[in-house]
């Protein structure tokens, strides 16, 4: 058995547990706040393992690059589905607003801010992580690009 299949068995093991938790709760009629908040972190350090784990065992920054911008969607889709769940404050109103929560979420992860949304004082860690996130995918997607376009310029496919 080489390196690679140990690694991904490894890889499989570790994260379909938290996968099959996360789908369960979604499905939920009832979730606790404290089930949501799980939901939102795990899959975002979940999803982030499998592309690194599907990068080392493919060797291939093509599918780093590709998976990127979905895990981007998918991570600001979560938050903003948490973000209605517990409601967030949008001009001095409290709302659960799809829209609303969406555009909070977007503003936290590019981190850009929102002067006219805020966290309730139980979400304040949770949108402190989704920017942590964002930030930290930003320089990890911008440094597999850098990585793409030195590799097509040493092997000379950008030149005419």
């Amino acid at each position: 058995m080489s390196l690679r299949a140990i690694l991904g068995a490894i890889g499989l093991a570790v994260s379909l547990p938290f996968l099959v938790y996360l789908v369960y709760l979604s499905q939920a009629k009832s979730t606790s706040p404290d089930q949501i908040i799980f939901l939102a972190f795990a899959f975002s350090i979940t999803f982030p393992t499998l592309i690194l784990l599907s990068l080392v065992l493919f060797r291939s920054l093509v599918i780093l690059a590709v998976s990127l911008p979905v895990y981007a969607v998918c991570v600001i889709a979560g938050y903003a589905r948490t973000f209605m769940a517990f409601q967030i404050v949008c001009n001095g109103k409290i709302t659960e607003s799809f829209k609303d929560c969406l555009y909070f979420s977007v503003s936290l992860f590019t981190n850009t801010g929102c002067a006219d949304c805020a966290p309730t004082p139980q979400l304040r860690l949770l949108a402190a992580s989704e920017a942590f996130f964002g930030y930290l995918s930003l320089g990890v997607f911008t440094a597999c690009l850098i990585v793409i376009l030195v590799r097509l310029i040493t092997t000379d496919k950008l030149r005419p």
